[in-house]
């Protein structure tokens, strides 16, 4: 029935610090599908719209137990699934048997999650199988007689054994297309709302906002939509300008309609940084989701790393997982030191401006920059002493650049044109933009750099 599927069991998110031990979990991938709920005649979606599948497409399912799962056309395809499943022409009936019905759950039925699962391997195989699996002599009786649905199959499912095991499937998986991974609390019952023996497993997260307004694009994008304004639930406005195909720029979301978009993380506005389209959902009703939308925090979207994501503006501030600096390379061309005559003279200086940050401190702590030869002392004493400068002076431009900007100016000003004749010129220029007193005291500047 139309009314049940708009209360289909949802989840909520794992995170490695939510004190939840997955071990005991069953675990299975996370499908990006859409949902379906099967009530023995027709399938609707989670907004308890009917979808038109064609009448061979439900063949054999059963007519007494109502399913949930998702219809499914492959990883990275959600797009044409949403294209093949809004359509209702008779002429592109055919398209529906490229479309495999994955089923998770048996939702009427008042049992534990295994019984679910032994029913629901009873009457159809599993994802990949295209026979039934070996059931008991007391069952075999009532399944021999049973048909095999010609596009249903069961979402396969497997015990985690511990954290570190849930983390290698969810990297296996994402590292061949795949979505995530969902968690089932064992022994649980089905629940119609959104129930914590139900979790999803991914590296990024997502969400719906309502559309409302485009904005024609500029450059090779003038002449079709370059981005949307959208709207989340608790009034949240952004815009989405990326993940859109050529084709969808052309017939870009209409206004009021409902969009998925994922996102890295959250900004300390709580704006999604790079946030990206994925798709337009015909199945969810904009009213009803605003009733069970949970406002996201800083805490629940970036558990591991709050204070790195104040100041991660670029792929400078992301570190690795073994706390170095990421791609040395990519830090280089950033910082404009990765041009065509290779001239590294200043590149360690940008080592001493930035420091990495411990999570687990609420004191940045420094990488000692590489020696430039003949350019910079190999003594261990001025080495510690330079590390100890540089997180002094860390905190003291943080907090200058906080209460004044043009106080800071002045003061570099000062820094900058008292040095001695030692000081090499900076290959910038006027143009430098650092203001790190390292940089400013080993390196000249033309005094009108710090009159603008």
């Amino acid at each position: 029935m139309a009314q049940d599927a708009q209360q289909v069991m949802l989840a909520h998110s794992w995170t490695e610090d939510s004190g939840i031990d997955p071990a005991g979990y069953w675990m299975a991938e996370k499908l990006d599908g859409v949902r379906a709920y099967f009530d023995g005649k027709h399938f609707y979606s989670r907004a308890g719209n009917r979808f038109f599948a064609p009448p061979f497409f439900s063949q054999h399912l059963p007519k007494d137990q109502p399913l949930d799962g998702e219809l499914w056309l492959g990883r990275g395809r959600f797009q044409q699934c949403i294209s093949i499943v809004k359509n209702q022409k008779a002429e592109r009936a055919d398209e529906w048997k490229e479309i495999t019905y994955l089923v998770f759950d048996a939702p009427k039925m008042d049992v534990v999650y295994e019984k679910r699962l032994e029913y629901l391997k009873s009457i159809m195989p599993l994802y990949g199988k295209d026979s039934m699996p070996s059931t008991s002599s007391s069952s075999s009786s009532s399944t021999s007689t049973n048909k095999i649905p010609p596009y249903a199959r069961i979402v396969p499912v497997q015990k985690c054994l511990s954290k570190a095991h849930l983390i290698r499937e969810l990297d296996h998986v994402q590292s061949h297309g795949g979505e995530g991974i969902m968690l089932r609390a064992p022994r649980s019952r089905y629940e119609f709302k959104r129930s914590r023996t139900l979790l999803k497993v991914k590296t990024f997260f997502d969400e719906e906002a309502i559309v409302v307004a485009q904005v024609k694009g500029s450059g090779k994008h003038s002449h079709r939509m370059g981005h949307i304004e959208v709207k989340t639930p608790d009034g949240r406005c952004f815009s989405v300008g990326s993940g859109f195909t050529d084709a969808q720029r052309e017939r870009p979301p209409k206004i009021g309609s409902v969009i998925t978009y994922k996102y890295q993380e959250l900004s300390n506005k709580l704006t999604p940084r790079f946030p990206t389209f994925v798709g337009e959902r015909i199945d969810i009703k904009w009213v009803d989701y605003c009733k069970t939308y949970k406002a996201p925090t800083l805490k629940a979207a970036t558990p591991a790393k709050l204070v790195p994501l104040l100041k991660q503006t670029s792929l400078i501030f992301q570190d690795n997982d073994d706390g170095t600096n990421g791609n040395s390379s990519t830090t280089a061309f950033l910082n404009g030191d990765n041009d065509d005559n290779n001239d590294n003279s200043d590149s360690t200086d940008e080592s001493d401006a930035e420091s990495d940050y411990n999570p687990e401190s609420d004191t940045p702590t420094t990488t000692p920059a590489s020696d430039s030869p003949g350019k910079r002392s190999s003594s261990s004493t001025s080495s510690s002493s330079s590390s100890a400068n540089r997180k002094r002076t860390h905190d003291q431009t943080l907090g200058t650049n906080a209460a004044n900007d043009s106080g800071d100016d002045n003061d570099n000003d000062n820094k900058g044109t008292s040095s001695n004749s030692k000081q090499e010129p900076c290959r910038y220029g006027a143009n430098c933009y650092r203001k790190n007193p390292d940089h400013l005291k080993r390196f000249s500047h033309p005094p009108k750099r710090f009159k603008a």
